[in-house]
This record gives C-alpha cells, sequence and structure tokens, in this order.
C-alpha cells in the first residue's frame, strides 16, 4: 500500500513538472508570424509551434510587455542549431545609425554557456536593459537572435519555445529551487524508507521512489542553477545510497550463504599446519579446501558484490597457503626420513664396531690364554725334566 502510495504522489509530481516551469511568472512568446520582427514571414519557416531560418543574420520576436531601462528579465528559449548564436534586447524604436536594430542589453553568446552545435539547446538568458548602442532609447520591446558574428549566419536555428520572465535570475533560480523542493522531499522520504526496509521489496519500492525524483530534477538541471545543480546531486546521492544499501543487503545475505565454506578453509589451514609432517594429512586438508574454494568462486562469479569477491579472493590466498604447507611438510617428512635413516646407519655402524671390538677381546683373550696355556705347558715340561 505505501509503496502504491509513493508512486501516486510521485506520479503527480511528475505531471506537475510536465507543465511549464514557473507557469505562474512566464509568459510564452507565441512563435508565428504576427510576432516576428526584422525579417519577413517569407524568411522563416513556421511548423507545429516552432520557426526555423537559416542564412540569415538576426531575426528577432516581439515581446509582450516593455522592459524599461535597468530592469532585469529572463529569456527561456528551446530549440535546436547547427551553429553557434547570440541573443540581446532590441531598443524600441528607430535611429538613423541602427534603424530599428539597437542593442538594449548585455550580449549572450551560446557557446559561452555551455553550448556546442549542432545540438538541442534549453537555456535561460539573463538580459538587463540599457542604451547598449547609446541610440537614445528608453526601453525594449523585442528580443534579436543573431549569427556569432556580424558578417556571418545562423544556420538551421530552430526555436521550439520562447518564453520571458520580467524577474531576475536569481528570483527564477529560486523559483525553480522551490518549485522542485517536493522532489527532493520524496527523495529524502524514499532514503528513509530505505533504511528502515527489513525486505528487498521495501527497498526496490524506495529506490523506485528515489530515483523518480532524480529524474524530474534531472530534467531541469541542464538549465545550469546551481540551486538547482545541488538539489541533484543530493537527489542522486540519495539513490546511490539506496542502491548501496540494496546492494549491502543482498551481499551480506551471500555471505551467511558461504560462511560456511569460508570456515572449511581456514580450517582447513589449522588442521595442514598442526599436521607436521604427516603428508596425507595435510594433503586431506588442502583438498577439501580446494573444494570449498571453488564453491566460493562460483558463488563470487554468479553475483558481483565487492565483498563475496574480496572472501573468494583471501580463500584462493589460504588455499595457496595450505599448498605451501603441504611443502614444508613433505620436506619436514623427508628431512625426518633422512635422519632416522642417517640414525639407524650410525647405529649399525656402532654396532659392528662393538661386534668387531668384541671379537678383537675375544681373539686377544684366547691368545693370552693359548698363550698362557702353553707357557704353562713348557714351564711343566721343563720341570719334569
Amino acid at each position: 500500500m505505501k509503496r502504491i502510495i509513493a508512486l501516486v504522489l510521485a506520479l503527480a509530481l511528475a505531471m506537475t513538472m510536465a507543465m511549464p516551469v514557473f507557469a505562474a511568472d512566464e509568459i510564452e512568446i507565441p512563435l508565428d508570424a504576427d510576432h516576428l520582427d526584422l525579417i519577413s514571414a517569407d524568411q522563416a519557416t513556421f511548423a507545429d509551434g516552432s520557426v526555423t531560418v537559416n542564412e540569415i543574420n538576426q531575426f528577432a520576436f516581439l515581446l509582450p510587455e516593455m522592459v524599461d531601462m535597468d530592469q532585469t528579465v529572463v529569456i527561456h528559449i528551446k530549440g535546436t542549431s547547427e551553429g553557434d548564436f547570440r541573443a540581446w534586447l532590441l531598443g524600441a524604436g528607430t535611429s538613423e545609425e541602427k534603424g530599428s536594430a539597437a542593442t538594449f542589453s548585455n550580449q549572450w553568446k551560446a557557446s559561452d554557456n555551455g553550448f556546442t552545435a549542432p545540438a538541442e539547446f534549453e537555456k535561460y538568458i539573463e538580459l538587463t536593459a540599457e542604451d547598449f548602442d547609446s541610440q537614445g532609447f528608453t526601453s525594449a520591446n523585442r528580443v534579436n537572435f543573431k549569427a556569432p558574428s556580424y558578417d556571418s549566419t545562423l544556420v538551421n536555428f530552430t526555436l521550439t519555445y520562447l518564453g520571458v520572465i520580467y524577474a531576475p535570475m536569481s528570483e527564477v533560480e529560486g523559483n525553480a529551487a522551490e518549485e522542485l523542493q517536493p522532489f527532493m522531499d520524496q527523495s529524502n522520504a524514499a532514503l528513509e524508507a530505505a533504511n528502515a526496509a527489513t525486505d528487498d521489496a521495501g527497498r526496490q519500492a524506495a529506490l523506485a521512489d528515489a530515483q523518480a525524483a532524480a529524474d524530474a530534477i534531472a530534467e531541469k538541471a541542464t538549465l545550469g542553477f546551481p540551486s538547482v545543480n545541488e538539489l541533484l546531486k543530493a537527489a542522486n546521492d540519495n539513490v546511490k545510497a539506496i542502491n548501496n544499501a540494496i546492494t549491502n543487503a543482498a551481499s551480506a545475505a551471500v555471505m551467511e550463504s558461504i560462511q560456511s565454506y569460508i570456515d572449511t578453509v581456514n580450517n582447513a589451514l589449522e588442521t595442514a599446519k598442526a599436521a607436521g609432517s604427516d603428508v596425507a594429512a595435510v594433503e586431506a586438508a588442502l583438498a577439501e579446501a580446494q573444494t570449498a574454494c571453488d564453491y566460493v568462486e562460483g558463488v563470487a562469479n554468479d553475483n558481483n558484490y565487492d565483498s563475496v569477491t574480496s572472501a573468494s579472493r583471501e580463500l584462493k590466498l589460504t588455499v595457496r597457503e595450505i599448498e605451501s604447507v603441504l611443502e614444508d611438510s613433505k620436506k619436514q617428512k623427508a628431512d625426518e626420513e633422512a635422519a632416522a635413516a642417517k640414525k639407524a646407519a650410525e647405529e649399525e655402524a656402532a654396532a659392528k664396531r662393538r661386534t668387531t671390538t668384541i671379537i678383537i677381546v675375544v681373539v686377544v683373550v684366547v691368545v693370552v690364554v693359548v698363550a698362557v696355556v702353553v707357557i704353562l705347558g713348557v714351564l711343566k715340561k721343563k720341570k719334569k725334566k
């Protein structure tokens, strides 16, 4: 139910924003022959409420009200152009020097304000009435569109909308931010809803609301108002935060599902380290760890989550560590076997030495005994004689 209400609100706000911005303050100027000036109607093409000129140096449209000296207005234009262009106000009246085309404001150039031809454009142009050409006029009654230089022409220049706001840009910008604030409120509410959500459906609904709000603000951010750009950044930050919340929740669920496999690999490392020269035990631990690691790698490949990818990477390093432990175990076993063989050989040699010594002693004893017996026999024989 909450999601339906949020979507209805987003739709209602979007419908509101679909109307001309600042409708109460902006006056639309009809793009027709009756409001055209400086050129004749046959030098322009009118179609579906738009006007197109080509290879014309300049043309103008009549304003609904005069712009008095020092008064500031904002001209709102939409259209397309294949070349650069300029805009300013024209003085109300004629003079011998400038005729009816005396500049009566500051001059605005599209390429100096973020436009690169050929392209579509939507711009708000702030112009302040002043007797730029010193022709003695006191007010302006037209907005003029001219080629980028006096000796060039407009190239397939089309206006699809022309409006005027009798207020300075600061007021227009303030109105823009005020008109967009409901979308920012919607965005902030969506972030709060996402943070409070306990399931993915709730977070996804909040994301949809936040994205709709950001998209609505983005439509007006192209106008270049700093305050609107700040709103857009905040709205996009909310969308990012909700996306992160969705990702973190999903990532946490996947991490929970693979935790037992992570534990298996880590336990296998401890088992391998404790096995010493028991190569078979280390090999068994390695096989178990490799199986678990392969499973986690598959999960990481199926889910684009940093935490899962990082876990898979860590497990691979752990498996390599177990492989290193296995090599150490094999070396330890080989060293132990070599030491055992050496000890056995030394013991065998020592036994042989002992046997040889005994034999020698026996032989010596036998020889001595025999010698004693012989000597005694000889002595006995001599005594009988």
